[in-house]
């Protein structure tokens, strides 16, 4: 049985509109924990996903084989293919916009804040995110045949090998947290497994940019000019 209603993960997207970027995500969250306490992970690290020629960042709350809960999007604009699963997302715009088009239409759809937008089993659509956009995902179906879509590009195009085996471990850590949930005699053999998964998962969170160059190196590109 499904945890999750796409009527009450909507609801709480709408509770978001208008807020500032990061506090639009925190209180998303916070709305969404109201209706499903205890069950959510609110520490999970943003992470990119590259799939379909679209790249993004994406931010799980929830997930299992059969259902995940995230935030995604992007600044400064991508477009790609959505893919074709055997799974149904229901995605809420919170903030930018986004077009749509499927098979056989001649024009696109435009998703603004508040919009929804669904995609069913077995379809799919061509994606254009503007200038960009961010957006809550529900996802139900199953769940690990999407897998390759979001990491193969990662893999063998961008050879982005840390977004990869991130996707992987913070999969592995969430679902470990349901499985745990659900059954309590599985949760003293997850455990080790959900920890270790999200240490490597954190491991490779990337160091801070740099904002400025140190003056040994400014230095040394003076000499050269």
């Amino acid at each position: 049985m499904p945890i999750f209603d796409p009527e009450i993960v909507h609801e709480c997207s709408m509770k978001c509109l208008g807020q500032p970027k990061p506090k639009m995500f925190d209180t998303f969250a916070q709305e969404l924990a109201k209706h499903y306490p205890k069950i959510l992970d609110f520490k999970q690290p943003w992470i990119y996903s590259i799939a379909g020629g679209a790249m993004i960042q994406m931010k799980l709350y929830y997930a299992s084989t059969s259902e995940y809960i995230m935030i995604w999007g992007t600044p400064i604009g991508s477009e790609g293919h959505s893919g074709r699963h055997f799974t149904g997302f229901w995605d809420t715009v919170i903030d930018g916009e986004t077009w749509y088009y499927g098979e056989g239409e001649f024009e696109k759809k435009i998703y603004k804040p508040g919009s929804r937008i669904y995609v069913g089993p077995g379809q799919a659509r061509a994606m254009n995110f503007t200038n960009g956009v961010w957006a809550v995902e529900y996802a139900r179906g199953f769940i690990p045949l999407s897998m390759p879509f979001g990491v193969v590009s990662e893999i063998f195009i961008c050879l982005d090998f840390v977004a990869a085996i991130q996707t992987f471990t913070l999969y592995t850590d969430l679902i470990c947290q349901a499985w745990g949930n659900k059954c309590f005699l599985l949760k003293p053999f997850l455990i080790p497994i959900s920890f270790f998964s999200n240490l490597i998962t954190k491991a490779l969170i990337p160091t801070p940019e740099v904002k400025k160059m140190p003056k040994k190196n400014i230095g040394w590109f003076k000499k050269q000019g």
